[in-house]
């Protein structure tokens, strides 16, 4: 992959060398820069990554420290942290004398921080070696270190920045530097893969054991019907769920798509309910006339639905005998009903219990105090606006609402990686909903709404089409809400500058992070309620 190692690591020492210093990196600082890491050697234990890091910043003095790894000829982010001193001193110019910051820090920390949100996730390995040595990010030039497995290839990249000076006393040793990284960075991650791999194989357990949210009721009632067809001979047949005055067909045998379509397209219902009884309607019986049809009618009725099956052209002499055990293949029709319901229940109170977490972790930072009720504010405006269904909107909603849940498991994992939230999070948000009554489209767009259209998003380098329209709404607005929790307080802008520069940022990002398709509304949502509409939206 890298033709010659020995060159690439000559230039990098070269760029650092040339390119920044450290002036007052004496030899005190470097027996200090030294010590440490023999320290660290000695040590049974590999150190944690944010050792490693203070070990790094006692060259650096950088404002974040992050790890590429390379997987699948892609370098992706995997580790990240973030030193705000660091950011402060550098950039902020000197302290309040109490200590604490002040109105122009705490907007310099609000900035970086969003324009952390748009570091990269994914990176070619083509744009990293073209630079030598020196990336190009979205939060500014960076300076990395090539780090190597145990046979010699490229295992990933660590990276300091932005705009720090190196000193040109270590750059001669980058090449230890960089052993000592590798040596510890794998073993840190091999370390850490263990234990996430057991958490989510624990999520795994307690969610399976679960079980009804993976009971197919549409297929055990297709199986019940198509035994009772054959049981008496008959050509076809439907079941039936009433609701909302009307019914709708569950399961059917023997029927076209445009003949089941005909039930739905009735002025009036087929079958009406009456008290523990079903009969056919006035509409219903001249629309069975003009088929030619008479068909069996057979009620059931659970705790909390109940429903009807219609069978057509049934044989006078049934294959075998089922009139003793009718009673039961009704009821049983009841209890799927009845089951699903109880799923359903149970699974709306455990992810609000999920969403109540996610709450409590939200509310302990200010910025994000509002963060998934705006979510849910701002996808609901845009369904109205874009057209959703109803059936369409109470998901996204239901999307927005759980999308970030997995930083409740993530949470959970002592060990998790510093980066583990924007990495692992999606992942085991719809690892804690896959088996429970929780629709797919919820379910992948919680898995799915940090990934880009141009495949460079997390976790699973998704492209276009390939991502959800659940994932990709909930990832534009995301960006949204960030840009919004981060600028909220800023009144350096007019409130018209705001709007401009978000919607500056979206067009930025089409057709590269987010579907075109949805832009103009986004857009058009945003420019109708003002900057104070955004900032206001959701806030409970």
């Amino acid at each position: 992959m890298i033709k010659d190692v020995k060159t690439y690591i000559h230039t990098v020492g070269n760029r650092l060398s040339k390119a920044f210093s450290i002036e007052e990196f004496g030899l005190e600082e470097q027996l200090d820069f030294w010590e440490l890491s023999a320290e660290h050697v000695s040590r049974k234990e590999t150190p944690s990554f944010t050792d490693i890091v203070s070990w790094m910043d006692m060259l650096y003095r950088a404002p974040v420290h992050f790890v590429y790894q390379l997987e699948d000829e892609k370098l992706v982010l995997s580790r990240r942290h973030v030193i705000t001193e660091n950011l402060l001193n550098t950039q902020a110019g000197r302290r309040t004398a109490s200590g604490s910051q002040s109105v122009q820090e705490k907007e310099l920390l609000q900035n970086f921080e969003h324009q952390l949100q748009n570091l990269e996730k994914k990176m070619s390995m083509d744009e990293v070696f073209r630079e030598h040595g020196i990336t190009a990010h979205s939060i500014g030039q960076c300076e990395h270190i090539p780090l190597f497995d145990n046979d010699g290839d490229l295992w990933g990249i660590y990276c300091a920045g932005p705009y720090i000076k190196s000193p040109e006393q270590i750059t001669p040793k980058l090449s230890i530097v960089g052993r000592l990284l590798s040596r510890w960075l794998i073993s840190l991650d091999e370390e850490e893969d263990k234990p996430q791999k057991d958490y989510e194989s624990r999520i795994e357990e307690v969610t399976a054991n679960l079980g009804s949210g993976k009971l197919n009721t549409e297929a055990l009632m297709q199986l019940n019907l198509k035994y009772l067809l054959n049981s008496v001979k008959a050509d076809s047949g439907c079941v039936f769920e009433f609701m909302g005055g009307g019914h709708k067909v569950l399961a059917s045998s023997g029927f076209s798509e445009d003949e089941l379509a005909e039930f739905t397209q009735v002025e009036n219902v087929l079958v009406q309910e009456a008290t523990d009884k079903v009969k056919v309607t006035e509409a219903g019986r001249k629309w069975f006339e003009a088929r030619g049809e008479n068909p069996d009618v057979l009620y059931f009725k659970g705790e909390h639905h109940s429903g009807f099956i219609l069978l057509f052209n049934s044989a006078d002499t049934p294959r075998f005998k089922v009139s003793d055990i009718l009673d039961d293949i009704r009821n049983s029709f009841a209890s799927i009903l009845d089951y699903r319901y109880q799923n359903e229940k149970f699974s709306e109170k455990l992810t609000h219990v999920y969403y109540t977490m996610l709450r409590a972790i939200e509310r302990s930072r200010s910025k994000t105090i509002h963060h998934t009720p705006r979510m849910i504010a701002f996808v609901e405006r845009f369904g109205l606006l874009f057209g959703l269904e109803d059936e369409e909107m109470a998901r996204i909603k239901r999307t927005a609402k759980l999308h970030d849940i997995g930083y409740v498991g993530a949470s959970s994992i002592e060990s998790g990686k510093s980066i583990g939230g924007e990495l692992t999070h999606p992942l085991i948000g719809a690892n804690m909903v896959e088996q429970l009554a929780v629709h797919p489209d919820i379910t992948e767009g919680i898995k799915t709404h940090h990934e880009w259209v141009n495949g460079n998003g997390t976790p699973g380098g998704l492209k276009a089409e390939e991502i959800p329209w659940s994932g990709k709404i909930i990832g534009v607005f995301e960006y949204v809400v960030d840009f919004v929790e981060t600028h909220k307080d800023d009144d350096s802008k007019s409130g018209d500058e705001w709007i401009e520069a978000l919607s500056k940022g979206i067009m930025e990002r089409a057709d590269v992070e987010f579907d075109m398709v949805l832009i103009p509304t986004v857009i058009q949502l945003i420019q109708a309620l003002g900057w104070e509409g955004c900032v206001n939206l959701g806030v409970d």
